[in-house]
């Protein structure tokens, strides 16, 4: 058995401040190995932002947490970024 049979594409947007002003914005793409496990049944979850969502699944990966991380697409399908949380041996994305 794979622990981590699943490949994903992480984008993140990266926003560069100069002096306190907006000096660019730069999207990068990461690709990195993981398990997805799509949501069973409505998981409603509080976002950063404070409103609710249904969580649509959870993408377990031993990669660092990415700066400025959005989406992930995994099997063809892209996914929000709500959390991304670090574990000592493991990170857990939860994905919208």
């Amino acid at each position: 058995m794979v622990r981590y049979p699943d490949a994903a594409t992480v984008t993140a947007v990266v926003t560069t401040i100069t002096d306190g002003e907006y000096a660019s914005e730069s999207t990068t793409t990461t690709d990195i190995k993981g398990r997805f496990e799509p949501s069973e049944g409505i998981t409603r979850v509080p976002t950063p932002g404070g409103e609710y969502t249904d969580l649509k699944g959870k993408f377990f990966t031993k990669a660092e947490k990415i700066t400025g991380a959005e989406k992930l697409t995994v099997n063809g399908t892209i996914y929000r970024i709500i959390y991304w949380y670090k574990y000592q041996t493991y990170a857990e994305i939860w994905l919208d």
